[in-house]
């Protein structure tokens, strides 16, 4: 059976790299499944994990900032313009290659998430992507930036404007669970994100638009429950793990 194919998005510091470090230990170790880390962040400096895939050995941010005469915004945004260029090479490449080969790919994506993943290039790696094998996107939330309900808010307006985008299944996962600032509203996030409306308070004029987005995004949330996780300490793996067996229980099987 092909890989499943992971693909971790979310704001930089949301922990990305971590969790897919942290994730491909368990799952290795506990599941002893076939694990294929794949980084696409050509600006990242270093990973916690062994990439079998690494776009850094293409080019990178600094490359492309040299030739192109560009500043860290700009080449993030050629990084994925290349990425599509590229992309029967880079799937000439394992674990593209040969998908039977593996368990779970587990991509790692540059922090500049709307760089990557809301230009039009995206299109063409996740839809090549998906022809190889089931694919979901991991939305990943930092619980440390999560400290009122706007926060809560704003970022999962992010996760439903993700589906909207990419046409995927997206799981959503609060990471950093043991630093974080709000443990109730991330409870409420999870189990009943209605609830956040009368916890809104005095925050201007997010007090008033509040409610209609939290009824929008009630509407669109799916039925798949965000985990909540530390990937520093890989706690709640088992969690994440799941979830993501949910998400493709009639399509697919990670166990």
């Amino acid at each position: 059976m092909p890989a499943v194919f992971v693909v971790f998005v979310g704001p930089a510091g949301s922990g990305k790299s971590t969790l897919v470090a942290s994730y491909s230990s368990w799952a290795r170790k506990n599941l002893l499944l076939r694990v294929a880390p794949v980084n696409l962040d050509p600006g990242a400096e270093e990973v916690k994990y062994k990439p079998v895939f690494d776009i850094r050995n293409y080019f990178t941010l600094r490359d492309i900032m040299e030739k192109y005469g560009l500043g860290p915004n700009g080449a993030f945004i050629k990084a994925s313009e290349l990425i599509a260029e590229k992309l029967d090479e880079v799937f000439s490449q394992p674990p593209f290659s040969n998908p039977d080969k593996w368990d779970l790919v587990l991509a790692d994506t540059p922090g500049q998430m709307e760089a990557f993943l809301f230009r039009p290039s995206s299109s063409v790696f996740l839809d090549s992507l998906r022809k190889l094998g089931n694919t979901v996107v991991a939305y990943v939330i930092d619980a440390s930036a999560v400290a009122r309900v706007s926060d809560a808010v704003f970022l999962w307006f992010l996760y439903v404007l993700i589906q909207v985008k990419t046409g995927l299944i997206s799981v959503p996962v609060i990471n950093k669970s043991d630093i974080a600032v709000n443990p109730r509203l991330l409870k409420l996030l999870i189990e009943n994100p209605s609830a956040l409306t009368s916890e809104v308070g005095s925050e201007g004029f997010a007090a008033e638009i509040i409610p209609d987005l939290i009824q929008i995004a009630e509407k669109t949330r799916g039925p798949l429950r965000p985990v909540m996780v530390s990937a520093v300490n890989e706690e709640d793996m088992e969690k994440l793990h799941v979830l993501l067996h949910e998400a493709f229980c009639a399509c697919g099987d990670l166990t």
